[in-house]
């Protein structure tokens, strides 16, 4: 296989083993901020009368017109003479957001996090009013009026209540350290007559000791100026001219002892603790965006990602929070005892901006948290088959050939991956036609079956002024720029000396959309050489910078606006997967739903596409925590994820492959990728019975994609995750808070179970917390299995050929099962209904269907269905099997971002699918053979098998009821009626 020249010269520079670096990242041991802001939780734990500096001037309160609304001074004991401003607002929904600012000060502290982040500026309650006492500020509202927000003035600190519980305390510990703007004279000057260490002054290497820091506030900030005005790591010296500004704040939640959230990180979901005794880790998690070449599979170093997003559960209730910083921040977790946590957050610059979610179930703080930031996109229906990828297909004819080998061997495949090797030179858009020689015929060859493929578009630029691309970047002026602010900033990446894109600069935005037009009016160069099925992949967006500090970008690197890149840095990689996903939308007319993959995420980033976990290994530990990731990002607000299927770094032996395609089909995004170096694993490469097993793998997760996409509707309107763990599926159930190796498919009824251990032939799933013991089955095989009043450990077969996969007593799923090579060719085919029934003999189930490819959804043109298996008489054992139009009965809430007042059930797209039929019902757990069964007073086929019957104690093999081929409409009103 040949590369570019440049390819082998940067390849040079990554480590012939496998394994992370980590001497490239700092720990909190290495970062200045992060050391005094753990400092600070020091002093204030060995200090019993501790006491927070800051206080409210009551003086200064001013209530807002809308009277849920609030400003005041705060001041400083240990600075008296700077002013910070604090805003404390209740939102119409209930959430509380909580600013503080430094006000007056030598310049302006980054405060475009949130607008970033936000979908828009949030509605100030008109109905909720403070009240002012003479030490606090307080409100009590909420439908039952449990809810209470006091803000205490001496020393500051928020506390939110429910029924007289506290459920969230802000600087509660004294811990809120706003480090205010200085210069290095007005420090000296401030200690005249202070000494000053002599030089050569022997001190620790990790905290170097500038000269010591103003007297009246060495208690609370230290004896040292530690890494005020300078930092080296590595050979990297950052220089701040700015000096310190960090933000150090305690965000503590004294009655949930579980929280989860703050991705990305190789960790559990519910996150261990890293301080206090017996601390799981050492050191905080860390949210600073990086390209971590092959992570640990159990730390806390900051990946790819970062969503300063927390959830706090307890049997009673959850709560969240949402801490807008743009900026490196560390948390630490501590866990005083079992019902109680404590956090703290420990930023580089920003200002305090913090959102308050007072839940008080799940399902209410994922609402409270996507109006904010917005919910996850709709995605293409045909983005949610199976991805395939490598690093790289080498030529046109080479994918040519991989999809027919897919298709000779009857393996469903929906869309084509290319990354870094299609670009001449790695200028990306520019196709090398030594080996793709014909680009736009080898895609139409992809599409002639109805397929897609995705093409890698970096942020960097090749240096070079015969790219396009970057010619025009320079001639706008749209690049980052050096400390200096003049001059653009030069980095090394794939494409050798290369250029960033400022998306944070208003006139990229137009620029970068015109470039992906395939035809039609652009204002200078367009991608020609593409089509309107040509999707995008974003990756080394943290950025990754292969000689920059930490595999990044300078922090004192200048963005528009006059801000640091220190600002702004977990922010940066999502404005680049959003002008991308505007693109690929905007580049058609009417715009087509857009497929953008990202490596670097922020709050807000589900409104844009898909990610995945990055460079993972091919080992069982990767296997499984990368669940647990996808897992944490689903809590993260952002549910199209997924992990590489077989680990992006080494070769899988055959029985962990198999595996790993059962965990990634049921993932949300399903691909397999792999690295250049790495043997060929396309699944029809390997030996039987391993490929017919994953054959049988993709046309189970083909099968179920109605299940998938009606999933994602739910999401995309109410914000609950499509993936959802024990905790938020069943939120009172103590027994599953901390399980992250099983879970809920929306609200499908399904739990899984992938396996992702060695050598297992059977495995254990936990049944949760159920009064009623119901009743679960499995999916393939109808064991019915019985839970218990406190939980219930059972177990399942998981031979390799196994996936523990049961449907929960209640549940209708809507399946298709034609084997075709790709979903779209599956848009015509009649569905299968699995009715499980409940202990009381009952079932539900939804299905969405649409286009799955413009917005037209939006306009009213799709279908939403609701099934349902109901007893005639209570005393009745038989059923009435029911389809009945959802979308009718709440309209409001069937699609993403609209209201819509009017359904026309028969909508276009509801008229294209007239056709489409139910061929098969499967009803388990019926209590005996029916007499009579009947649609429109027709008699239909069908067979029973007898069976342990859902209304019984016992466990065993399911009765089974085939309803054969009623040809009735999936878009239509009709009932079954089974008479028993």
């Amino acid at each position: 296989m040949m590369w570019a020249f440049s390819s082998l010269l940067l390849l040079a520079a990554i480590p012939a083993t496998f394994a992370v670096k980590a001497h490239d990242f700092k720990t909190c041991s290495q970062a200045g901020f992060c050391r005094r802001g753990r400092a600070l939780s020091t002093r204030a734990a060995e200090t019993p009368a501790w006491k927070s500096p800051y206080s409210i001037d009551a003086s200064s309160l001013v209530l807002g017109t809308d009277q849920a609304s609030f400003t005041a001074a705060v001041k400083s004991s240990i600075y008296p003479d700077v002013n910070f401003g604090l805003d404390v607002r209740i939102h119409d929904d209930g959430v509380v957001r909580v600013r503080m600012d430094e006000v007056g000060g030598l310049r302006k502290r980054y405060d475009e996090a949130a607008s970033w982040a936000l979908l828009e500026e949030p509605k100030v309650s008109q109905s909720i009013h403070w009240t002012i006492a003479k030490d606090s500020v307080r409100a009590k509202y909420g439908p039952k009026n449990d809810i209470e927000v006091v803000v205490a003035f001496e020393p500051l600190k928020v506390t939110l209540s429910r029924n007289g519980k506290e459920q969230v305390v802000l600087n509660g510990r004294g811990l809120l350290h706003m480090e205010h703007y200085r210069t290095k004279e007005s420090v000296a000057q401030s200690k005249q007559g202070i000494p000053v260490p002599e030089e050569g002054l022997d001190t620790d290497d990790s905290q170097v000791v500038l000269q010591q820091a103003h007297p009246r506030a060495a208690w609370f900030e230290g004896e040292t100026e530690d890494g005020w005005w300078e930092e080296t790591f590595n050979s990297f010296t950052d220089n701040k001219p700015r000096g310190p500004e960090s933000l150090s704040l305690d965000i503590d939640f004294p009655n949930h002892g579980h929280v989860y959230g703050i991705p990305q990180h190789a960790t559990r979901l519910s996150l261990p603790t890293t301080t206090g005794e017996g601390a799981y880790y050492s050191d905080p998690y860390r949210l600073y965006n990086a390209d971590v070449f092959e992570y640990l599979a159990d730390s806390t170093m900051s990946l790819y990602g970062s969503i300063p997003f927390m959830q706090a559960h307890s049997a009673d209730t959850t709560v969240g929070i949402f801490n807008a910083i743009g900026s490196e921040t560390w948390i630490d977790v501590g866990r005083p005892t079992p019902k109680s946590t404590t956090t703290h957050w420990i930023s580089e610059t920003g200002i305090l901006d913090v959102f308050i979610f007072p839940g008080p179930t799940p399902a209410d703080v994922f609402a409270q948290y996507t109006r904010l930031t917005g919910t996850p996109a709709l995605p293409a229906h045909w983005a949610l088959g199976y991805h395939q990828c490598r690093w790289n297909y080498i030529s046109s004819d080479d994918v040519r050939s991989v999809q027919q080998r897919f298709d000779e061997e009857d393996i469903p495949v929906d869309v084509f991956w290319l990354d870094i090797e299609y670009a001449e030179d790695h200028k990306y858009f520019m196709w090398d036609h030594k080996s793709f020689p014909d680009p736009v015929s080898m895609i139409k060859d992809v599409e002639a079956i109805e397929r897609k493929m995705v093409v890698i578009v970096d942020p960097h630029l090749k240096r070079t002024d015969d790219y396009p691309v970057y010619k025009e970047a320079t001639e706008l002026d749209v690049l980052v720029k050096q400390k200096d602010g003049q001059n653009d900033y030069e980095g090394w990446c794939w494409s050798g000396s290369s250029a960033w894109v400022d998306f944070f600069n208003p006139k990229s935005w137009d620029w970068w959309k015109g470039l992906f037009k395939v035809n039609g009016p652009s204002h200078g160069w367009h991608w020609t050489e593409s089509t309107e099925n040509t999707y995008i992949w974003n990756d080394m967006n943290e950025p990754s910078i292969f000689n920059g500090p930490e595999i990044s970008m300078p922090r004192e690197n200048i963005h528009y606006g006059g801000w640091e890149h220190r600002d702004l840095h977990n922010i940066n990689g999502m404005l680049f997967h959003n002008l991308t996903s505007q693109a690929v939308m905007e580049r058609t007319n009417p715009p087509k739903r857009p497929f953008v993959l990202t490596r670097s995420f922020y709050a807000g980033s589900q409104r844009f596409g898909a990610m995945w976990t990055g460079d993972n290994l091919g080992t069982w530990e990767h296997m499984a925590v990368g669940v647990k990731m996808v897992l944490a990002n689903n809590i993260g607000g952002f549910s199209f994820a997924g992990s590489d299927v077989g680990g992006f770094f080494g070769n899988p032996e055959p029985e962990m492959l198999v595996r790993w395609y059962g965990v990634g089909a049921f993932a949300p995004f399903f691909r397999a990728h792999a690295h250049i170096d790495t043997k060929r694993r396309e699944p029809y490469l390997l030996d039987e019975p391993y490929k017919s097993i994953i054959r049988d793998i993709l046309r189970l997760r083909y099968s179920m994609l109605p299940v998938w996409y009606t999933a994602f509707r739910e999401a995309s309107v109410t914000g609950l995750p499509v993936l959802r763990p024990h905790y938020v599926a069943v939120p009172h159930d103590e027994g599953g808070f901390a399980i992250d190796d099983q879970y809920f498919i929306g609200s499908s009824g399904l739990l899984v179970k992938p396996v992702t251990r060695k050598s297992v032939t059977e495995e254990t799933v936990y049944l949760p917390e159920d009064q009623a013991n119901e009743v679960y089955y499995d999916y393939f095989s109808h064991q019915a299995y019985r839970g218990a009043a406190k939980g219930k450990n059972i177990t399942v077969p998981a031979e390799l050929h196994q996936i523990p996969l049961l449907i929960r007593g209640g549940s209708i799923i809507p399946t298709r099962e034609r084997p075709r090579r790709s979903s779209p060719l599956m848009k015509r085919d009649p569905f299968t209904l699995r009715i499980a029934l409940d202990k009381d003999g009952s079932a539900r189930g939804e299905l969405y269907l649409d286009d799955g490819e413009t917005y037209a959804h939006q306009e009213g043109n799709f279908i939403w269905r609701e099934f349902a298996a109901e007893k005639p008489t209570k005393k009745s054992k038989g059923v009435r099997i029911s389809n009945k139009n959802l979308a009718a009965q709440k309209l409001a809430e069937a699609v993403d971002h609209v209201a819509l007042t009017t359904y026309d059930s028969g909508n276009d797209f509801a008229k294209s699918i007239a056709g489409v039929r139910v061929e098969k019902i499967v009803v388990l757990g019926l209590p005996a053979k029916p007499t009579s069964i009947s649609a429109n007073g027709k008699e239909l086929q069908w067979t029973y098998t007898p069976g342990v019957a859902a209304s019984e104690k016992k466990e065993g093999t399911a009765s089974v009821l085939i309803i054969k081929d009623p040809k009735l409409s999936i878009a239509g009103d009709w009932d079954i009626v089974v008479q028993v």
